[in-house]
């Protein structure tokens, strides 16, 4: 079993979209559009939920365009494309029809989409989201290339795509930039970053992935909510994000002589004194197998917090989960398995006390709330008490 993850299940389902927190029920409706249009997991045309899934039919089907096209009738919220291709190959934009292309383009820019998702495609232009109304993007396993001539040319002039809450999670470097620096036929960004609000569930732990986020901070000067998960170090280039009023790290501690809040409290103690940041809400992820320090290193957090540059500042939150293995287990490692439970019930005694001893300043000027628990992996899936207690803080 990857000891990743317990961290990584929290992140949004690349098989689903991430607007989609439930999984919907499909509904008879008198809607003038043919179910098998949307025969995606996650379609509920009666809650204007449309879930288009690329499959070997979309190629032979001819009559599936003037279908697509019927959604100018309804009130589509939501659009989610996807891939249900064999062997889970990416849908290939290139490769579809040109008709089928300009249709789900037509979906794109319907008048009341609101979220648009895309899963499992390549090869798509970045003017593909160019005048559409969505203000909610999500992308995974997407890549997006520079728009061609033609591509540019068919973009509507006088609407342009504003995003305020993105998320993006196994896109290469190279689709952000697409989508962040790509113009259309007058000039105009391909996608608008300005008003991005939020940005949601992103990982920092590989270097392209930090690059990534670097290229969409360029073009984001008033991101107000930060959700990223970082394993190895929290990169400096946070330090300049100074209109964050929000940030949610999720950190994955992976052994015991590794700094706990890896390196969080060098970044603030970079940031000017003009941030603007209200709320510090963090999740410490202490793997299966493995330890922390409990040592006064913590502390470095009270001590950099407490400076003058954090006038704003009024809730902080540290929530240390210590995972527990309760799955695949045989009978003749039950010893091991009781021997590693009294050690998390050791380790989670010695978290706790830090609380009391680490946090002096944090306890007596904002709001401050610290909590260590133990949680199995059975509970995370079925014990909506401890689902609630995760995500309580996530968008």
């Amino acid at each position: 079993m990857s000891l990743r993850r317990p961290f990584f299940h929290l992140r949004r389902n690349i098989c689903s979209s991430s607007i989609l927190k439930a999984k919907r029920s499909r509904k008879t409706t008198a809607l003038p559009i043919p179910f098998e249009t949307f025969r995606g997991e996650e379609t509920d045309l009666g809650e204007g939920i449309f879930h288009f899934n690329v499959d070997w039919s979309s190629f032979m089907d001819n009559d599936l365009p003037r279908r697509l096209r019927l959604t100018s009738h309804v009130n589509v919220k939501s659009l989610i494309l996807g891939s249900n291709l064999f062997n889970f190959a990416a849908a290939d934009w290139d490769e579809l029809p040109t008709e089928l292309q300009a249709a789900l383009q037509h979906v794109i820019r319907h008048p009341t989409l609101e979220e648009l998702t895309i899963l499992n495609f390549k090869n798509l232009p970045a003017t593909l989201l160019s005048a559409a109304r969505c203000t909610t993007l999500s992308i995974h396993k997407a890549k997006f290339r520079k728009s061609k001539f033609h591509e540019r040319k068919n973009t509507p002039p006088n609407i342009v795509t504003r995003i305020k809450s993105f998320d993006f999670g196994l896109t290469p470097l190279s689709s952000i930039r697409a989508l962040v620096r790509d113009r259309t036929s007058t000039d105009s960004p391909a996608v608008d970053f300005s008003s991005l609000h939020s940005l949601n569930s992103i990982s920092l732990c590989l270097a392209d992935e930090v690059a990534a986020f670097k290229e969409v901070m360029k073009v984001s000067p008033n991101l107000k909510y930060l959700q990223c998960e970082v394993d190895r170090e929290v990169p400096s280039s946070l330090a300049a994000c100074r209109s964050l009023k929000t940030l949610v790290p999720l950190f994955e501690i992976g052994n015991e002589s590794q700094d706990p809040l890896l390196g969080l409290p060098d970044v603030l103690s970079e940031m000017s004194a003009d941030n603007v940041l209200e709320e510090l809400l963090i999740h410490a992820y202490v793997q299966c197998y493995t330890s922390c320090r409990t040592d006064a290193i913590w502390g470095r957090l009270d001590d950099v917090l407490s400076r003058s540059a954090f006038q704003s500042l009024h809730r902080v939150s540290l929530k240390i989960i210590v995972w527990v293995d309760d799955l695949f287990f045989r009978a003749e490692e039950l010893e091991e398995r009781q021997l590693g439970e009294r050690h998390r019930k050791a380790l989670k005694e010695e978290l706790e006390k830090i609380g009391d001893s680490q946090f002096t300043w944090l306890k007596s000027h904002v709001k401050f709330d610290f909590s260590v628990r133990t949680i199995t992996h059975l509970q995370r899936e079925t014990d909506p008490e401890i689902q609630r207690y995760l995500e309580s803080d996530l968008l």
